[in-house]
């Protein structure tokens, strides 16, 4: 019965190359966008971030924090 229906969208699709080649389109840039987006990530942030795990746990001293109570 599956079988059946997408058997019959298939065929009434005129234009079912055009979703492929779109959405092949769309996945490239999109991972071009991500690779240009990391490698534009600065240096002094991604070691910031590679350290956080091994801080220890400790908060940052802010001199705008105020107090817990």
């Amino acid at each position: 019965m599956i079988y059946s229906l997408i058997h019959h969208l298939l065929q009434d699709a005129e234009s079912i190359n055009a979703y492929g080649l779109f959405s092949f389109v769309f996945f490239f840039a999109f991972f071009l966008g991500v690779l240009v987006w990391v490698f534009r990530l600065k240096k002094n942030y991604l070691n910031h971030m590679g350290d956080l795990p091994l801080d220890g746990g400790e908060r940052a001293q802010n001199p705008h924090d105020q107090p817990e109570a």
